[in-house]
């Protein structure tokens, strides 16, 4: 019924005009659609303006009609207008002349609350449109799936990093129009309000408020980069609600594990993702421009990889070579092509080529074998970018390549963040909780690196720095401290405790009792991608263990070097009272 009447008078027979009457948004989204096609122009949101107010108590009868009109006022303009030629295809006599196109489409709520209404309807333009622009601009549905948000700002926001002030502003505009966007823009908002530092970008479709795609890099994940650009790791990590997908950003810390530098979160089938996610990375540490050596990534972001040189200058680009045999290798599987088997090992000996001349024997050897839809899907997709991952030209002999590895424990990392929730705002918080102490401390291998202290150090050190790094997995919450270093939660009520900014001293009695390494030093090292294992951190054999506290040993524990002077025996609960007593901690 409502359809019917929406479509009464001029509008049934497709003319847009004042006094013209629409029940539903999606009816008066359709109906325009139809008219722009038919007439070849294009227009955006100029204004928009909710039906339900924030700052006023909504009317009985309007939160039935908020999903329906969703709007009380609508501006539409010529994309044209207040531009000059330069930035468009349109036919004029001047190329600095500015167009200022005076067509503009106003909407508003009819005096009975229940419909909008048309009443500006200026059709003239003072230009012709290109044939080939309204084919390349005009989408239908966009105003359908606007989140209401001013086109100019979404424009506007597209080009930079998300200022904190902005959100907020962003966030009143879509609060009574979009929920989700509400939600995500809230996470935006709780974000900034922990991290000022941190870097957000929010990318929309040009000329349409529907987001494309999320950059987003916390500031201790850009210290991260900063600290350790030489090696960084790209690939598509997973995929989220509403046809998105996340790209994950990691470098290799000092300990061999993979970090997270940044994260993207972007629509399926968005064009230039990979420049954008790399140009938005350097945006964000412009010191690690010239710093990165190699970048890794995986075949999900080949489209754009011959561009990123551009970005990074100092960097080989390279693409798994794993995922590349193994995508050939599904591709071979799909089409079932004959001598399968064959023709996988000659692509694995294809990759590995020791030379340019061994490649193209290899190659040679493949069109003879491989069906012809085989062969042109490696001709058209992999050939072309042998540079990437062909030994000869994109690894260095021998080198070993951790993608795989640290990629699949980003995954595992990621399986409780992303599981909760289906919503694009409930993904965000999940990777924001991600970074915390505690995930961290979750990969710590304690007694790896205890073993290695054993092997360097004196028995009684090497116990003492061992049970340390057990208990540094314990770690609550760690916060940049003034002047470097970091305040690390203790267990205890209101304990705090300082790491140096050399990640080498901490004010714990532990530490202030023989100036050994202890749990806080370990965690903080951990979190800031030091080494954990260093053989600087232990003090000098025959050093002074401090003026009053003696070396604590268990009872029945034996020492290399046998019992010493100033060396007591204690038992296990006896060792407890007297560490706990020196921490603070119970």
């Amino acid at each position: 019924m409502l359809e019917q009447e929406a479509l009464k008078g001029p509008a049934a027979m497709g003319e847009l005009g004042l006094g013209l009457e629409f029940h539903t948004w999606h009816h008066f989204s359709s109906f325009f659609d139809d008219w722009c096609e038919r007439h070849k122009v294009l227009f955006i949101i100029a204004s928009l303006k909710p039906l339900i107010s924030l700052r006023q108590p909504p009317l009985p009868y309007l939160p039935s009609l908020a999903s329906t009109l969703r709007f009380r006022f609508v501006r539409l303009i010529c994309k044209h207008s207040g531009t000059y030629v330069g930035q468009s295809v349109v036919q004029r006599d001047q190329q600095s002349q500015k167009i200022d196109c005076p067509a503009l489409i106003t909407l508003r709520l009819g005096p009975k609350k229940d419909r909008l209404v048309v009443t500006e309807a200026k059709l003239q333009h003072n230009h012709q449109l290109s044939p080939r622009e309204f084919s390349r601009c005009f989408k239908r549905s966009q105003l359908e799936a606007s989140l209401g948000l001013p086109i100019r700002i979404t424009n506007s926001v597209s080009k930079r990093f998300l200022a904190p002030d902005l959100v907020w502003n962003l966030e009143d505009y879509s609060r009574a129009k979009d929920k989700g966007m509400c939600k995500l823009l809230g996470e935006m908002h709780t974000l900034f309000r922990a991290d000022p530092g941190a870097k957000v970008k929010l990318v929309f479709q040009e000329d349409v408020a529907i987001l494309n795609s999320i950059f987003l890099a916390t500031s201790h994940m850009r210290q991260l980069a900063r600290s350790f650009p030489r090696l960084l790791f790209l690939d598509q990590a997973a995929s989220l609600p509403g046809d998105f997908e996340l790209y994950s950003v990691l470098c290799q810390d000092a300990n061999g594990r993979g970090r997270e530098v940044a994260y993207c979160l972007a629509r399926r089938g968005t064009p230039d993702l990979l420049v954008f996610i790399v140009a938005s990375l350097v945006q964000s540490v412009p010191e690690i421009k010239a710093l990165v050596e190699c970048l890794t990534i995986g075949v999900s972001c080949l489209a754009g990889v011959d561009t990123v040189e551009e970005v990074l200058p100092c960097a080989r680009v390279q693409v798994c070579r794993a995922q590349v045999l193994e995508a050939l290798g599904r591709r071979a599987r799909e089409l079932a092509v004959p001598g399968e088997r064959h023709i996988v090992n000659l692509l694995h000996n294809l990759a590995h080529a020791a030379s340019p001349k061994v490649y193209s024997q290899y190659l040679s050897d493949l069109e003879d074998v491989a069906p012809l839809e085989f062969l042109r899907h490696f001709l058209e997709t992999w050939h072309p970018h042998k540079g990437t991952w062909v030994a000869c030209w994109a690894y260095h002999r021998g080198e070993n390549c951790p993608f795989v590895d640290h990629l699949e424990a980003h995954r595992q990392k990621l399986l409780s963040a992303l599981g909760r929730d289906s919503s694009l705002a409930a993904s965000v918080r999940g990777l924001l909780d991600l970074e915390s102490l505690p995930v961290e401390l979750q990969g710590l291998q304690a007694e790896e690196v205890a073993e290695r202290y054993r092997a360097v150090g004196p028995g009684e050190a090497a116990a003492l720095v061992a049970e340390e790094l057990a208990l540094a997995r314990h770690g609550v919450g760690i916060q940049p401290a003034e002047g470097g270093g970091f305040v690390l939660e203790g267990a205890g009520r209101g304990a705090a405790f300082t790491v140096g900014a050399d990640l080498a001293s901490c004010s714990c009695s532990i530490f202030m009792a023989g100036h050994r390494p202890c749990r806080h030093i370990f965690a903080a090292r951990l979190w800031a991608g030091k080494a954990l294992f260093d053989v600087s951190l232990l003090p000098p054999a025959g050093g002074d263990d401090g003026p009053d506290l003696p070396v604590i040993r268990r009872a029945g524990e034996d020492s290399r070097h046998g019992s010493t002077p100033g060396t007591v025996l204690v038992s296990e609960a006896t060792r407890y009272r007297q560490v706990t007593s020196y921490v603070g901690l119970k």
